[in-house]
């Protein structure tokens, strides 16, 4: 009668040699279109074009490579002008909340407010009393305080109303 030892190292022989055979089934498929394409680049060697076609441009028959996946990144410039359009007069504070609350990106009010000077300079946004906006190519040189506290006016009107 077998021991326990001597099955063990009989089913594991078998095991490895099931395995080596599924292993070969699964690469039967691959093998005769690995050796077709390894012979095409030997005849593309052997003629001279391996060079020329490997610094060119990708081949139009090529799978598109694969894009970046997930959710568009953002500058956390982008995001404030994003901010700045959708709820215009916000001070620093309140536009790093609104980044860490929309996007997740904890961001300082003081790096909010050197972000937003650099976006002074260029013309992107605007000191306007306490808080900030957004200034766009067509209304740049037209915007003034008026319009400001029109549309905080405004806002605070549609927040008085009730039911709207």
């Amino acid at each position: 009668m077998a021991t326990t030892y001597q099955y063990l190292l009989r089913r594991k022989a078998e095991l490895e040699t099931r395995m080596i055979e599924a292993q070969r089934r699964a690469q039967a498929p691959f093998e005769s279109e690995l050796r077709a394409i390894i012979l095409a680049l030997d005849a593309l060697k052997q003629a001279g074009m391996a060079e020329r076609l490997s610094a060119g441009e990708p081949a139009t028959f090529a799978p598109p490579t694969p894009g970046k996946r997930g959710r568009r990144g953002r500058t956390t410039r982008d995001m404030i002008l994003m901010t700045l359009a959708q709820a215009p007069g916000l001070n620093e504070a309140e536009i790093a909340r609104q980044l860490d609350h929309r996007w997740s990106r904890p961001v300082t009010p003081a790096a909010v407010g050197r972000e937003l000077e650099v976006m002074e300079m260029e013309g992107l946004a605007r000191r306007s009393g306490p808080g900030w906006i957004r200034l766009t190519e067509q209304t740049e040189e037209h915007v003034t305080e008026e319009h400001v506290e029109d549309a905080e006016e405004r806002s605070s009107l549609s927040l008085a109303v009730p039911g709207h």
